[in-house]
C-alpha cells in the first residue's frame, strides 16, 4: 500500500459512517482524528491568533516527522508543506514560500494527479503568490488550470470555484483589465450566495472586493453600501469582535477619509484598533497596520504632529513582529516618508524612501510593480527637491516597471506619464514632455487611480 495513512483514514470515515448518521457539532473533538490532523489544526489555529514563530516551528516539525514516517514524496508530507507556505505568504515570507509551494505542488501532480483538489489547491496558492510578486503573466494560468480541475471535480457552482473566480478577479483588477474583472467578482458572489445564503462571510468578503473595484472604477456612489452590508455581515456571523469585523471597519473607515468625510472615518478606525488589539495584543502586524492608517487620516487632516506618531509606531511594530526586511516595513517607511516630504523634512525623508525600495527589491525582484512605486516616489522627492536630473532615470525606470508588469493601458501609466511630463517641463526640455503629454490624452478615458503599491 503507497499510503497507509490514507488508507487509515478512508477506513476510517467509512466505518464512522456506518454507526454515526447525526450531524456533529463544528467544535466536537473527534477521537479517531490522526494526531497529524490535530496538529495541522493547531498550526491553523496559531497561524490565526498572529503566532506565526510557534505556527512555523511547528509546522517544521510536523514535516520532519512526516517525512520520516510516510517519506518526502507523499501527498501526507504535502499538506503540512502546504500550511507552512501560507504562513510564509500570509506573512510576507515569499521566498521560503516559493519552493514549498513548488515542492507541493509535484508531490500532488505525482501521487493525486493533476486533476486532484489538492492540486487546484496549490495551483491556487501558487497563483496567489506569483500576484504578490507581482509576475501577473504567471498568475493567470495558474488560476484557470485551479478553475479547470474544480469545475471538474465539484461543478461549476461550488465555493471552491467562486473562490479562484474571486482570485481571477482580483488579478484582472490588479492590472487594470476591470471589464474581465466584474463578471468574475459578480459571478463568485452568486455563487457563495446560493450555497451559503445571503448573510455568510464569504458574501461578505465578496462584497468588500466589489467595493474596492468600484471605488477604483470610480463608481464611488455604490461602494459605502457594499461596505457597509459586508460589515454587518460579520457582525451578524462574527460577532463584534472578530479580524474579520476590524478589516471591514477599516475600509468603510478608509474610503471615508479618501472621500475627506473625517468624521465619518475616525471612529471606524478606531473601533478597528481597539478590535485588533483585544485579538492580537498591541504588538500584532495587524495592530500596526490600524496605527499606520489612523496615520493616513491624521495625515490627510493636517495633523502632522499625531500622523508622525502613529507612523513611527506602525514601523516599530512590523520591524519587531516581521523583520527589517519585510514588505510591509518597507510599506511603512514609504508612509512616514511621504510625510516628512510633505513637511518638507527631504533630509529625514530620503534614507527611509531608500531602504523602502532596497527591502522591496530584495523581497519582490528588480520588475515589481511596488518597486515602481518605490522608485517614483524616491524620484518625487528629488523632484520636490529641485534635483531633476536624479529623478529622470528614477521616473523612467519606474515607467518601463510598470509598462512591462501592469500593461500600457494601466491607469499607473497615466502617473508615470504625468511625471515625466512634469519633469520635463522643469528641467525646460519641452520636445521630451510633449510626446508624452499626447499619450496621456489619449488615456484620459481610462479611470483614473494613483500609483499602487
Amino acid at each position: 500500500m503507497k499510503n497507509p495513512h490514507l488508507f487509515k483514514k478512508t477506513l476510517i470515515s467509512i466505518l464512522l459512517s456506518i454507526f454515526f448518521w447525526g450531524p456533529v457539532a463544528a467544535w466536537a473533538q473527534d477521537e479517531s482524528q490522526p494526531e497529524g490532523d490535530r496538529v495541522l489544526q493547531r498550526i491553523e489555529s496559531l497561524s490565526r491568533q498572529g503566532n506565526y514563530e510557534e505556527a512555523i516551528r511547528l509546522g517544521k516539525q510536523e514535516w520532519q516527522d512526516r517525512e520520516q514516517d510516510y517519506g518526502p514524496e507523499d501527498p501526507y508530507v504535502a499538506e503540512v508543506l502546504q500550511k507552512l507556505a501560507q504562513i510564509y505568504l500570509q506573512t510576507g515570507s515569499y521566498a521560503k514560500a516559493k519552493p514549498l509551494f513548488q515542492r507541493t505542488l509535484k508531490i500532488r501532480k505525482t501521487s493525486l494527479g493533476p486533476d486532484h483538489l489538492d492540486t487546484a489547491e496549490t495551483l491556487n496558492s501558487l497563483g496567489q503568490l506569483y500576484y504578490q510578486l507581482g509576475q501577473y503573466r504567471k498568475v493567470e494560468p495558474l488560476y484557470k488550470t485551479a478553475i479547470r480541475i474544480r469545475v471538474k471535480k465539484v461543478g461549476e457552482d461550488h465555493p471552491l470555484v467562486a473562490s479562484v473566480f474571486n482570485n481571477l478577479g482580483e488579478l484582472y483588477r490588479k492590472t487594470g483589465r476591470f471589464t474581465e474583472a466584474e463578471p468574475l467578482y459578480k459571478r463568485s458572489l452568486e455563487i457563495w450566495e446560493k450555497a451559503y445564503g445571503v448573510d455568510h462571510p464569504s458574501v461578505a468578503n465578496s462584497l468588500n472586493n466589489i467595493a474596492l473595484f468600484y471605488y477604483q472604477t470610480g463608481e464611488f456612489s455604490k461602494v459605502a453600501a457594499l461596505y457597509q452590508r459586508s460589515l454587518a455581515i460579520y457582525e451578524k456571523t462574527l460577532g463584534e469582535y472578530h479580524p474579520n469585523v476590524a478589516n471591514s471597519l477599516n475600509n468603510l473607515a478608509e474610503f471615508y477619509r479618501k472621500q475627506n468625510d473625517f468624521e465619518k472615518a475616525e471612529p471606524l478606525y478606531a473601533r478597528s484598533l481597539k478590535i485588533r488589539e483585544e485579538i492580537f495584543g498591541e504588538e500584532h502586524p495587524k495592530v500596526a497596520s490600524s496605527y499606520n492608517n489612523l496615520a493616513g487620516l491624521f495625515y490627510s487632516m493636517g495633523d502632522h504632529t499625531r500622523a508622525e506618531l502613529y507612523y513611527l509606531r506602525a514601523v516599530n511594530i512590523k520591524e519587531k513582529a516581521l523583520g527589517p526586511d519585510n514588505p510591509q516595513v518597507a510599506q511603512a517607511l514609504n508612509n512616514l516618508a511621504e510625510l516628512y516630504r510633505k513637511m518638507g523634512y527631504f533630509s529625514q525623508a530620503e534614507p527611509l524612501l531608500e531602504r523602502s525600495l532596497e527591502i522591496k527589491e530584495k523581497a519582490y525582484g528588480q520588475e515589481h510593480p511596488s518597486v515602481g512605486t518605490a522608485l517614483n516616489n524616491l524620484a518625487g522627492l528629488y523632484f520636490g527637491k529641485g534635483e531633476y536630473e536624479k529623478a529622470e532615470p528614477l521616473y523612467k525606470r519606474s515607467f518601463e516597471i510598470w509598462q512591462k508588469s501592469l500593461g500600457p493601458n494601466h491607469p499607473n501609466i497615466r502617473v508615470s506619464l504625468n511625471n515625466l511630463a512634469n519633469l520635463y517641463r522643469k528641467m525646460g526640455k519641452p520636445l521630451k514632455a510633449q510626446p508624452l503629454i499626447t499619450r496621456l490624452n489619449e488615456l484620459k478615458d481610462k479611470n483614473p487611480q494613483s500609483a499602487s503599491n
